[in-house]
């Protein structure tokens, strides 16, 4: 039973993991991070011993590696042989090395130290080098989530570009959307009752039988109107290629 967790890394990640894992009694060892501010701050939201090298870590049952990707393998290499797991997406289990137990624990969701989520409604993805870890780190987030499955590296790397686009590149739309208005002084507030429809739609049906819009119409003159009242270049070709993309693939 996995009873006392550290963390290398202080950022939103491992913020919001620690303080959850503390809210159910599970002990936070150390925060190790090259951040003296950030990781003083959460060692002491969460009661632990705050370290800048993982030169130093002390009696932990599991170890939480949440840093950029790049770093996920080197760092592994300098861990002790304890269960060892990380939260990326995009990261193959493989890269923890040297590591007799090793776990993925991704949740498929945006985490912020600032904001509040329900972790019931938040799912994450596991992964485990074999089933005696695979039973311990499910029994580790059933104290957070109910939300829980068992995930392959391949499938994991697909669901994370899937999460990507639907929300990454989609709120890059709003961006878009939000200075080409600012930049005529109108306010963006006039598209947030169509940008919540439209989630809503989406969640309770498959998102192509929703779409809409002068491109799912070949309403090709509109496409030209709309092109013309583009001044941003890049943003013009996101306009194009989106259009494109949708008569090109999306019956009428």
């Amino acid at each position: 039973m996995i009873k006392k967790i550290s963390f290398i890394g202080s950022g939103n990640v491992a913020s919001v993991f620690a303080e959850k894992f503390s809210s159910v009694n599970i002990d936070i060892i150390n925060i190790i991070s090259r951040n003296q501010r950030t990781g003083k701050e959460l060692a002491q939201k969460v009661n632990a011993k705050y370290y800048e090298s993982i030169d130093r870590i002390d009696d932990c049952d599991m170890i939480f590696i949440c840093t950029n990707d790049d770093n996920i393998l080197k760092i592994s290499e300098k861990l002790p042989d304890v269960l060892v797991a990380h939260t990326s997406g995009n990261t193959n289990i493989s890269s923890l090395k040297g590591k007799k137990r090793k776990a993925v624990i991704y949740p498929i969701q945006s985490l912020s130290k600032n904001e509040k989520v329900s972790f019931n409604e938040i799912p994450f993805c596991i992964e485990a080098s074999d089933i005696e870890t695979k039973t311990e780190v499910y029994e580790l987030i059933s104290k957070i989530s109910k939300n829980i499955h068992t995930i392959n590296s391949y499938e994991r790397k697909l669901i994370h570009m899937s999460a990507v686009i639907a929300s990454n590149f989609s709120n890059f739309c709003y961006i878009m959307g939000y200075e080409i208005l600012k930049e005529k002084n109108i306010s963006f507030d006039l598209l947030k009752p169509l940008i919540k429809h439209t989630a809503e739609k989406n969640l309770n049906r498959e998102p192509r039988k929703n779409l809409t819009g002068p491109a799912a119409r070949r309403d090709f003159k509109t496409i030209k109107d709309h092109l013309a009242l583009i001044d941003n270049k890049n943003y013009k070709k996101i306009y194009k290629f989106i259009s494109k993309a949708i008569i090109d693939n999306y019956e009428k």
